[in-house]
């Protein structure tokens, strides 16, 4: 996954390019109302420079290229202010002092999702997994938890819903699906070579593919029909644990699940209950809390 803003200082451009690329990257939010000709008299270029560079990178043009990196940098100055999503607690730390900032850090983790999801990307995604017969998540590793309750809840409602676990097995269920299914491809860098393999095949296949990925330009994303965007935060690997990202990524499912439980809401919640009331036969609590009367059919 690369940013905007890594692009920018990674791309090989030309010596009065660069001039501009800097002065942007210095100046951040301050090139809010700056025009071309503005930036252009700051930096003595002129303003078709700006527009080949916004061009070089992918954008139809200056105001496209100033509103996303302006979108990034807002993004990248809020939340985690106090602290450090890779490495949230020392050895220093007591265990109380601990438990708070894994809390506190599960907290901003959730605030950060929130400020990522679009209504239309969220009711785009929403909408795919309403139409399709059949729902299949893919992801590999510790992911594969996440999306094994994504898809235990889905079955819960009557929408039928796998997990494809076994990577040697991923590329077959992948090239058995249909167009009347959807994907759901969960990948925190956006370039897991198994998951752009079994993504490359969904769209040979005319499959609709949600992604589930980082802020930034990644191959997954380029490839799926709606993104969904995870709180990106944390190194891939210089870190204590992946507590935003994982985090991140079930607060993400369970506003899916949730969203398409509310479309039914009354059915859902009847089948749910009516279900939950002829397993739970045999559970005996004494949480008066937690505990329910079951009810006669």
């Amino acid at each position: 996954m690369m940013l905007l803003k890594d692009q920018m200082k990674n791309f090989p451009f030309s010596n009065s390019e660069r001039i501009i690329v800097d002065y942007i990257l210095d100046r951040q939010n301050e090139i809010k109302d700056y025009s071309t000709k503005m930036v252009a008299d700051e930096t003595y270029t002129s303003p078709s420079t700006l527009i080949r560079i916004a061009k070089k990178l992918g954008f139809s043009g200056w105001n496209d290229f100033k509103n996303a990196y302006l979108n990034e940098i807002d993004y990248l100055n809020k939340h985690f202010q106090d602290i450090d999503p890779n490495y949230p607690f020392t050895n220093q730390d007591t265990i109380m002092n601990i438990a708070s900032k894994i809390a506190n850090l599960h907290a901003e983790s959730s605030k950060d999702t929130l400020s990522l999801m679009q209504h239309d990307t969220l009711q785009k995604a929403v909408q795919i997994l309403r139409r399709s017969k059949e729902v299949r998540v893919f992801a590999i590793s510790n992911l594969n938890f996440i999306g094994e309750e994504f898809v235990f809840k889905l079955n819960r409602i009557k929408k039928k819903a796998t997990i494809s676990t076994v990577q040697d097995l991923m590329f077959h269920d992948a090239a058995m699906m249909e167009d009347n299914t959807c994907a759901v491809c969960i990948s925190y860098s956006g370039e897991t070579p198994h998951i752009l393999q079994v993504a490359t095949t969904l769209k040979e296949n005319n499959v609709p593919i949600i992604a589930i990925t980082s802020v930034g330009n990644n191959r997954l994303s380029a490839m799926a029909n709606v993104t969904l965007h995870i709180s990106t935060r944390e190194k891939s690997f210089s870190k204590i644990g992946g507590f935003v990202s994982l985090e991140s990524i079930s607060i993400i499912l369970n506003i899916l699940y949730s969203c398409l439980f509310s479309l039914n809401y009354q059915a859902n919640l009847d089948y749910k209950l009516k279900m939950s009331n002829r397993i739970e036969t045999s559970r005996i609590i004494d949480n008066e809390i937690i505990a329910e009367r079951l009810k006669e059919d």
